[in-house]
């Protein structure tokens, strides 16, 4: 489904022509919006400019903190997935 919705961030509206799932695009927009909010009450910005830059950070922290949990998953499963190949090598090959 295509088409163009307005999301609201800061305060301020953007029309966005967007292809697919709306509904994802508006849930994306309230999470930016949620973040904007969670830094503007801890105070430490004092510009726009500041406010943008500190939420940029925390997303990136998070995206960050979330690749080296998927990494660290990916290798627990290739070594689960080495020892039952093994396991099924030994005892049933």
């Amino acid at each position: 489904m295509s088409g163009s919705i307005r999301l609201s961030i800061l305060g301020h509206e953007y029309k966005v022509k967007v292809k697919g799932d709306q509904g994802y695009l508006q849930e994306l927009s309230k999470y930016i919006d949620g973040k904007v909010v969670e830094v503007q009450r801890s105070k430490t910005a004092v510009s726009t400019k500041d406010l943008i830059a500190l939420v940029m950070l925390n997303m990136a922290d998070e995206v960050a903190q979330a690749r080296k949990e998927l990494d660290e998953l990916k290798l627990k499963a290739d070594s689960r997935l080495e020892k039952l190949i093994d396991y099924i090598d030994t005892y049933l090959g």
